[in-house]
């Protein structure tokens, strides 16, 4: 009798996920996030999703490329959202709010705290060079956007980029999402970050801001 096809779990699904991949994802994001990059080991991390160790490489070929992905994560959406909302006509203020919105929405919608990731020394290394480009851009972009609001010159134009990230301090860890994505509101958090986000530049909110952004939202995750 030909033998099944198939990579074995050593037990039943013990992750959130539908698929090993999701579940992989999640697993490390737990242990890269509570217990370091370096103190994780793919056994560990294949242990706890409950598949052979062998099996993690047929979706990653390393440690390195789980973490990358995790970090990819939080960045290529609003990365996107922000190319598309270059090429529209909306005003400055209201492509920023939704963007801080969005990233801090992002954020605030995971199980584990990946924004904690970014904090690690490892998160420098060379072997992630993917992510820093990525990083930058998306940098440049919250900047571009305040800077035609304040002007090149004004040092505030770097401030949106970091107040949209002040929400990793402002979630816990504890493997339950701070708050859900939502296609019918933003998360009280991501409203008032976007909104101290205008504040700072002098900038006044605009009106019917979270219906906009939700209606931006679901048109680059349609698109």
């Amino acid at each position: 009798m030909a033998r099944a096809v198939g990579r074995p779990r050593k037990n039943s699904p013990r992750r959130q996920g539908s698929t090993a991949r999701e579940e992989i994802l999640d697993a490390a994001a737990e242990l890269f996030t509570t217990q370091g990059f370096a103190s994780t080991s793919t056994h560990q991390i294949a242990d706890a999703v409950g598949i052979r160790q062998a099996s993690l490489y047929y979706h990653f070929p390393s440690k390195t490329e789980i973490f990358l992905t995790l970090l990819k994560s939080t960045i290529e959406p609003s990365t996107e959202l922000a190319t598309a909302l270059g090429d529209s006509d909306i005003s400055p203020s209201m492509r920023l709010w939704a963007l801080v919105a969005a990233e801090a929405r992002l954020l605030l919608s995971t199980r584990w705290n990946i924004g904690r990731l970014y904090q690690l020394p490892v998160a420098a290394s060379p072997e992630f060079a993917e992510y820093h480009a990525q990083r930058t851009e998306l940098r440049d972009l919250f900047r571009s956007l305040a800077s035609s609001i304040v002007g090149p010159d004004d040092p505030r134009a770097d401030l949106p980029f970091h107040i949209a990230l002040s929400v990793i301090e402002m979630r816990g860890n504890d493997g339950t999402p701070a708050a859900p994505l939502s296609t019918d509101s933003l998360p009280p958090i991501a409203v008032m970050l976007a909104d101290a986000a205008l504040d700072v530049l002098h900038a006044e909110a605009p009106e019917d801001r979270v219906a906009r952004t939700l209606t931006l939202i679901a048109e680059q995750t349609a698109g």
